[in-house]
């Protein structure tokens, strides 16, 4: 895969001439994954703890420096993140997809539109065939408005303590 062209170094994120809007997305390299921990940890906690155990943070740390997922984040004007997604290239028999894996944050409609651009671009320019994730039920407002299939529903029942 080529490397994308909004890889950053850190020193350009952190500079607040360098962000024009809201809209400054950026994937951040695994060797600096955890520098930025710190930053977008309590955004993702939720998505996290919502996996019914299947991920932990650390889990989800792990994964990111590693590389089997990316960390994209969006950084106001002042340097500040507003959001991050967590996206995995996922290999099927016959077809390859990024996977939106975890999203958290605040102002979701006013990132939303360009994160999505972005990360369609990313997909296409890694060979992928398609965008997938799953959601809970009240980001279908946005994802049908952008083209979205409702593909299945995915069901479960916890066999553990029953």
């Amino acid at each position: 895969m080529n490397q994308p062209s909004n890889i950053v170094d850190m020193e350009s994120v952190f500079s607040p001439k360098k962000a024009e809007s809201v809209s400054n997305i950026v994937l951040i390299p695994p060797d600096q994954i955890s520098f930025m921990w710190k930053k977008v940890r309590e955004q993702l906690r939720p998505a996290v703890e919502r996996s019914q155990g299947r991920w932990t943070l650390e889990h989800l740390l792990v994964s990111l420096v590693t590389g089997q997922q990316h960390l994209w984040v969006v950084w106001d004007e002042a340097g500040e993140s507003k959001g991050c997604v967590t996206t995995q290239i996922v290999n099927y028999p016959n077809s390859q997809m990024l996977a939106f894996q975890f999203l958290g944050g605040e102002d979701f409609d006013g990132w939303y539109p360009d994160m999505l651009k972005i990360l369609e671009a990313f997909a296409l320019d890694g060979g992928c065939d398609g965008v997938e994730g799953t959601a809970r039920f009240g980001f279908w407002k946005w994802l049908e408005k952008d083209g979205f299939d409702k593909s299945y529903a995915v069901y479960e029942k916890v066999l553990k303590d029953v």
